[in-house]
C-alpha cells in the first residue's frame, strides 16, 4: 500500500464532500472502502469527515491487524453489532454533521442502508456513488498495474478452460480448471461465466454437460490486490455453421473497430454506434445486446455500465479510464452465446489492451 497514494484519494474526496455540502460519509462496501483505506477487509466499515482522519470500525480481534496494513490510525473495534452502531451513531454526533453521505453502489445491501437511515431519522442522507465514481473511474499507475497483473491471470485461467472445452465434460468442470489455474497465479478471486448450447447473458457455470455442436463461451474476471480484469473467448464444439462464423467475425471486426476509435473525450453511446453499424452491415443486428463496454477496476463491472444504467451510456471516455470492451453478446438460438471481451486502457493517442488472446476461431 501507498500511503501517500491513498491518503490523496481522500483528499480529493474530502474536496467533492466540501463543495457539495455533505458533512460526513459512511461507506459500507468493499470496493470503495479498499479504494480509501488501501486494504481490502471484509464487512468493511469506514466513515470519512470533510475535514479530518476517517475512522475504521471493525471487529475487536481484527484491529491490530487492520493497523498494520492501512494508513488511517483512527480504527474503532467491536464485538457486537450493537456497540458499531453505537460507536458509528457517537462519532456523527461529535463531527456535528447534518449531511451525510451514503455509498449506494450498484450492488449494496439495501438493509445496512436502511439500517443506516433508522440510525439516523434527523439527517439528511444522500447518495454519494456518483461522487466517489468520478475519483475511482480514472485510474492511477498503482491500479493500471494491479490490473496488468489480473490480466496475466485472466489470459493463463482463459487458456485452461479453452484446453478442457470438449463434448461430455460439463460448465461447472471447465469453471473449475479455470479458477485453479488462475488462483495458483496468485489471484485473490476468480468469477468465470460458461455458456454451452442456448444463450443465457448472465452464465454462472451449471452442471451441464457440453455437447457436440454447441457454441461455447468462457469469461473469466479474476482480481489482483482487489483490482479485476475481464476477458473472455468463444469456441465452436464441432464444426461451426456459416451463421456463427458470420456472427463470429463480425464481432471480432466490431471489437477492433471500437478500440480504435477509442480515445479521451468521446461519449459512449457514440461508440456504441460504430458497433451497430458495423452489425447492421454484417446482417447479425437481430443478435445484438446493447452495452458494449463497462468500466472494469474494484468491480469486475463497475461505472460506467452501459448495458443497466442508462444514464451512464452518456459518460465521456476518460484518460486512464479502464474499460472491458466486448462486454455485450450476439445472442440468439441459432447462433447460441458470442462474445470476445478485452480489458482496455484508455490513452491519449490509442488505447492499450492490457488482454491478449488469440482470436482465430477454433473448432474444437
Amino acid at each position: 500500500m501507498n500511503k501517500t497514494l491513498v491518503e490523496a484519494r481522500v483528499k480529493r474526496f474530502q474536496a467533492l464532500m466540501e463543495k457539495n455540502h455533505i458533512d460526513a460519509v459512511m461507506i459500507r462496501n468493499i470496493y470503495s472502502f479498499t479504494y480509501f483505506t488501501g486494504i481490502q477487509w471484509w464487512q468493511p466499515s469506514v466513515l470519512i469527515p470533510q475535514k479530518d482522519e476517517p475512522i475504521i470500525f471493525v471487529f475487536a480481534d481484527e484491529v491490530e491487524e487492520l493497523r498494520e496494513k492501512t494508513w488511517i490510525t483512527n480504527i474503532q473495534g467491536y464485538r457486537k453489532v450493537e456497540e458499531l452502531m453505537r460507536a458509528v451513531v457517537d462519532s456523527i454526533r461529535k463531527l456535528g454533521a447534518q449531511t451525510i453521505g451514503f455509498d449506494i453502489d450498484i450492488d449494496a445491501s439495501a438493509l445496512l442502508y436502511e439500517q443506516f437511515k433508522a440510525m439516523h431519522p434527523h439527517h439528511k442522507i444522500v447518495d454519494v456513488h456518483g461522487l466517489i465514481m468520478q475519483l475511482r473511474m480514472v485510474k492511477d499507475q498503482t491500479e493500471i498495474e494491479n490490473i496488468r497483473k489480473a490480466s496475466e491471470f485472466a489470459q493463463a485461467g482463459l487458456e485452461a478452460a479453452i484446453k478442457s472445452i470438449r463434448a461430455g465434460v460439463t460448465e461447472t468442470a471447465i469453471a473449475g480448471e479455470t479458477q485453479l489455474v488462475a488462483r495458483r497465479k496468485g489471484a485473490d478471486s476468480v468469477l468465470v461465466y460458461v455458456n454451452a448450447g442456448k444463450p443465457r447473458v448472465h452464465a454462472h457455470p451449471r452442471n451441464k454437460e457440453i455437447k457436440t455442436g454447441d457454441t461455447v463461451m468462457v469469461d473469466v474476471m479474476p482480481s489482483y490486490n482487489g483490482y479485476y480484469s475481464d476477458l473472455a473467448h468463444t469456441v465452436f464444439v464441432g464444426s461451426a455453421n456459416p451463421e456463427k462464423k458470420k456472427a463470429y467475425q463480425a464481432f471480432l471486426e466490431a471489437t477492433e473497430a471500437y478500440r480504435q476509435a477509442l480515445k479521451p473525450n468521446v461519449p459512449l453511446d457514440e461508440l456504441e454506434k460504430i458497433v451497430q453499424n458495423i452489425f447492421e452491415q454484417r446482417e447479425v443486428e437481430k443478435y445484438y445486446v446493447y452495452g458494449f463496454a463497462h468500466g472494469v477496476g474494484l468491480r469486475f463491472e463497475e461505472d460506467p455500465i452501459t448495458t443497466i444504467v442508462v444514464a451512464e451510456r452518456k459518460q465521456k471516455t476518460l484518460e486512464n479510464m479502464v474499460l472491458n470492451v466486448g462486454h455485450a453478446p450476439l445472442s440468439g438460438t441459432e447462433i447460441g452465446t458470442i462474445k470476445m471481451e478485452d480489458t482496455v486502457l484508455v490513452k491519449k493517442e490509442k488505447a492499450e489492451k492490457l488482454t491478449e488472446y488469440n482470436r482465430e476461431l477454433l473448432e474444437v
